[in-house]
């Protein structure tokens, strides 16, 4: 497996031992659908009931779907699983980052990537088309995942896509936050789950490149069908009210390969910083915030 959709390959990682392997895909994707499919799987298979989500024994399974990659169609998305300090009882949780992680993970070769164990001092895994390794992070720990993102393509250049945890990670919070490029957050406590094990990032370095598909036809049709879906309701609303998200020093920021019509966008200061400004989700969540607060309140956003 790997002409059309899939990479052919699972990055496999045993922090305890130090050591990297693979997985053939088509052990997966082939009973499972896409990246959620295989990484449920994956966990299935290797983590026992009784097993701790901080425990060693947890895995971290870090997926793309096949269609990671296509354009217009949004599918470029990263999706994370563990079983999560969150809940109670504790079980099996997900979330989902966009950017282009997931994307560059598989222009490097691979489908997911699936960790397990705990290294014995802060490290983090650089992942390329060639050689994945493990790498001494002690330097980086300690500093918010944004600093830590930062100062990696500093050192490894800006071919690179990042997730990282900060501190609340590091202190196995289970709130704690996956951040990667382009300020993508995914949360479900899978941030404490990779501190548990000693892993400050994971690091994809390579050319983003293009998802071949078998049908390019009939892509193309559901291409325009879905722009037309969205030609007809292009307005995004919060609750009843449309919502308006632009302004000075702020940019569009779709995922890669995506038609864009969301509320992703960016903002840059006047000292060149630049993060997260809007994201889709805050159409999700705010109505709840207006059951809390009361129409119209602004306080959560001051």
């Amino acid at each position: 497996m790997g002409s059309f959709g899939y990479a052919g390959r699972i990055l496999t990682v045993d922090l305890s031992a130090g050591k990297v392997g693979e997985l053939a895909t088509s052990d997966y994707a082939g009973r499972f659908v896409g990246g959620r499919g295989m990484a449920n799987a994956l966990y299935w298979d290797n983590v026992a009931p009784e097993t701790g989500a901080l425990d060693p024994g947890n895995c971290l399974v870090l997926a793309t779907g096949p269609l990671a990659g296509v354009p217009v169609i949004g599918g470029s998305r990263l999706y994370v699983s563990a079983k999560s300090p969150m809940t109670s009882p504790e079980h099996l949780a997900y979330c989902n980052l966009g950017g282009d992680w997931g994307t560059r993970l598989k222009s490097a070769g691979y489908d997911a990537v699936f960790i397990r164990g705990r290294a014995e001092k802060p490290v983090y895994l650089l992942v390329e088309e060639q050689t994945c390794r493990l790498e001494d992070a002690s330097w980086l720990w300690g500093k918010g995942a944004i600093q830590a993102r930062e100062i990696l393509k500093g050192e490894l250049g800006d071919a690179i896509s990042v997730v990282a945890i900060g501190q609340a990670g590091e202190n196995r919070a289970s709130m704690a936050c996956l951040i990667a490029t382009d300020d993508a957050a995914g949360g479900g406590g899978m941030g404490a789950v990779m501190g548990s094990k000693n892993l400050k990032a994971i690091v994809v370095r390579g050319v983003r490149r293009r998802t071949s598909v078998a049908r390019p036809e009939a892509l193309d049709g559901l291409t325009k069908e879905f722009r037309r879906l969205f030609t007809r309701h292009p307005t995004l609303k919060i609750g009843n009210a449309p919502l308006e998200v632009t302004g000075p020093g702020t940019a569009k920021a779709p995922c890669w390969l995506c038609m864009g019509d969301c509320l992703r966008r960016t903002y840059q200061a006047q000292d060149g910083k630049k993060g997260k400004f809007m994201c889709q989700p805050a159409s999700f969540y705010y109505p709840w915030v207006e059951k809390h607060y009361g129409p119209g309140h602004e306080a959560p956003f001051q």
